[in-house]
């Protein structure tokens, strides 16, 4: 993964997924070609924001190592 991957803005990222979530929710006709783009974004965003849970959790456990007696 790229540092420009790893710098991901978890708040505006899981926004706009959100906002997709929303989409499709209040879709009456859906637009295959648009729920397709949608859906493939949905994924790219949830994959990012799992990664950078990820990356915080590892974190987290660094940090109570350290200060372990």
């Amino acid at each position: 993964m790229t540092k420009k991957q790893t710098s991901v803005d978890f708040a505006k990222s899981f926004e706009e997924l959100e906002k997709i979530t929303q989409w499709f929710d209040s879709e009456e006709h859906l637009d295959l070609d648009k729920g397709l783009k949608q859906f493939e974004r949905g994924l790219e965003l949830a994959s990012l924001l799992k990664e950078k849970l990820s990356e915080v959790e590892n974190k987290v456990v660094e940090i109570k190592k350290k200060f372990e007696t």
